[in-house]
């Protein structure tokens, strides 16, 4: 009896030693994940930054480029009043000079929109929206139909000269 009892104490010893060995070998266990979580969590946020800043540049660069394209079509209204200005001119001076004013403010209009950064455009609008909000519907309502009349009128650039055929063989094969 005494060989047994003395392989309990032993077999005792070695399940503590192995309960031990488990725990430290789970603490660097977790110590390890955690610090990896941390450092792959650390990346994931860095590029989630990098994608933002990206997207941002790009959406900057695609509202500046779409603000130069407003500002010539408001200057090319603007040239185009001046025009029917100096048409009006012989006939009703006084028509033609109001309509020549109209034209100089549709002409500061678009040196404004040239000139200021898209969120200043965009503040001094929400403004004049609070301070004018009859003024700013009916204006609204005025360029959307200037915008739709533009769209109508410009053709994409690949479908002008082509023929109905052309054009026609030029899309089946996009298919």
């Amino acid at each position: 009896m005494s060989d047994t009892y003395q392989a309990r104490p032993d077999l005792t010893a070695k399940a503590k030693d192995m309960v031990r060995d488990v725990k430290t070998k789970a603490a660097g266990l977790t110590d390890e994940v955690a610090r990896s979580a941390k450092e792959n969590a650390s990346r994931l946020g860095e590029a989630a930054v990098d994608l933002a800043n990206s997207a941002k540049n790009k959406v900057e660069e695609a509202a500046a480029q779409r603000k130069s394209l407003g500002a010539n079509y408001i200057s090319s209204i603007a040239q185009a009043a001046g025009r029917a200005a100096n048409e009006f001119e012989a006939e009703s001076p006084q028509a033609a000079h109001y309509i020549r004013q109209a034209s100089e403010q549709i002409q500061s209009v678009a040196d404004t929109v040239r000139e200021k950064d898209v969120r200043e455009l965009v503040g001094e609008v929400q403004e004049f929206a609070r301070r004018q909000p009859t003024l700013f519907f009916g204006g609204a309502v005025v360029l959307g139909f200037a915008a739709l009349r533009f769209l109508k009128s410009a053709a994409p650039a690949s479908v002008a000269g082509m023929t109905a055929s052309t054009a026609y063989d030029a899309g089946r094969d996009q298919r």
